[in-house]
């Protein structure tokens, strides 16, 4: 071989050996560089999964998922009570929150936390064995079950939210009706009065009292309180119907004698001429729980007048109203702690939870009272005063 051909080789040789090491480096490096690859490609498929970057909605949903099983633990773990312990304090602020979301019938996780709460006061309905006192529900706005030993009645039960998708599902409304004796509706407002929900009580052979003019649409509805006040005897219970205003509008204000424990339901009473009739209602009916609106402007002045052994409020976080007027529960407790110089116990509820009125709470209880017989009519003596057995007083 001649030098020149020697030359030529060798460079053919170096170019090659050139190539090969880079291919080799090459695949060394895809090599090396393929298990930390696949390691960080897993590892992003997780990561992305928490990555919203360009997707705010998706974050938002993604938070309210994680948050409102969160908040239904605390709550569940603190209990309504008339002293709200720091954990429930930060429950129920928390929860506020999320309920003043402009797009809350977006968030699925809202419709997840309103049904379960609502699902397990049902089952609660189912399991609870009552000897005594009442059970108060409180439902959707202002929607509560009152359970007793002998009846079961619901007030202003509805559904609520918008065309998009109702707070409250079909299936726990006809889940709701087979528990109920009863349901009463105060007055004729979308908040208070649900044609679909009147319907299937009626259609499963309940009862529905109201004022006149509520839901005319619809056949079977009882009447009651447009010739003034006028008592109802309703299986267990004794009811008595006050009739008052919302706005122009009549609104039945119920009072509710289980058999000595007496529940009052103000429903939407904004009527300024009722105050001076309201401010004597105490002296006709010792009620032990007033169920009324926390926005009310005249709350002072209705828990003034019926002088309750406690308020439980009701109305909070309507979620049909704009953010706005979508009254919280952190404003209801500021509220109410502007009035504790009435000195009314109250208790802040959430949809789904409950409270035990019994009888150790009760001033109308037999136990905290003489039982007298007068002409064969059993009366209650209590602090120099004679009262019928279903509160009222007489002379």
């Amino acid at each position: 071989m001649t030098p020149a051909k020697f030359q030529n080789m060798k460079k053919i040789f170096t170019r090659l050996h050139n190539l090969l090491r880079i291919s080799l480096v090459g695949m060394l490096t895809t090599v090396i560089i393929q298990p930390s690859s696949a390691q960080s490609s897993s590892g992003s498929a997780f990561d992305n999964s928490y990555i919203f970057w360009g997707s705010p909605a998706a974050y938002l949903n993604y938070q309210a998922k994680i948050a409102y099983p969160l908040i239904d633990q605390m709550l569940q773990a603190n209990p309504p009570a008339t002293e709200i312990n720091p954990q429930r304090h930060l429950a129920l602020t928390t929860l506020d929150l999320f309920l003043h979301d402009a797009e809350y019938q977006k968030r699925e996780a809202f419709y997840s936390f309103i049904d379960s709460r609502l699902y397990r006061a049902i089952c609660s309905l189912d399991e609870e064995k009552m000897s005594s006192g009442v059970e108060i529900y409180k439902f959707y706005n202002c929607g509560f079950v009152l359970k007793s030993a002998k009846t079961t009645i619901a007030i202003d039960i509805v559904q609520g939210g918008t065309s998009y998708k109702p707070c409250v599902h079909d299936s726990i409304i006809y889940e709701l009706v087979n528990h109920c004796d009863a349901l009463l509706i105060t007055n004729n407002e979308a908040g208070h009065a649900n044609k679909k929900v009147a319907s299937i009580f009626i259609n499963s052979g309940k009862k529905v009292y109201a004022p006149e003019g509520v839901l005319t649409n619809i056949d079977g509805i009882n009447y009651v309180g447009e010739d003034g006040e006028q008592t109802v005897e309703l299986g267990g219970m004794t009811l008595h119907v006050l009739p008052v205003q919302n706005g122009k509008k009549t609104n039945n204000i119920y009072i509710m004698d289980f058999s000595g424990s007496i529940v009052a339901h103000t429903g939407g009473q904004t009527g300024n001429d009722d105050l001076a009739w309201i401010d004597q209602v105490h002296n006709k009916y010792k009620i032990d729980v007033l169920l009324t609106k926390s926005q009310n402007t005249d709350l002072e002045s209705i828990l003034a007048g019926i002088k309750p052994g406690m308020a439980i409020t009701m109305g909070e976080n309507e979620m049909v109203s704009a953010v706005d007027k979508r009254e919280s529960y952190w404003t209801t407790q500021k509220r109410l702690q502007d009035l504790d110089k009435l000195s009314i116990p109250n208790i802040v509820m959430v949809w789904g939870e409950r409270f035990h009125l019994g009888d150790n709470n009760s001033s109308n209880s037999s136990a905290k009272a003489e039982k007298k017989i007068i002409d064969g009519v059993l009366y209650i003596m209590r602090n120099g005063n004679t009262y019928t057995t279903s509160g009222m007083k007489v002379n």
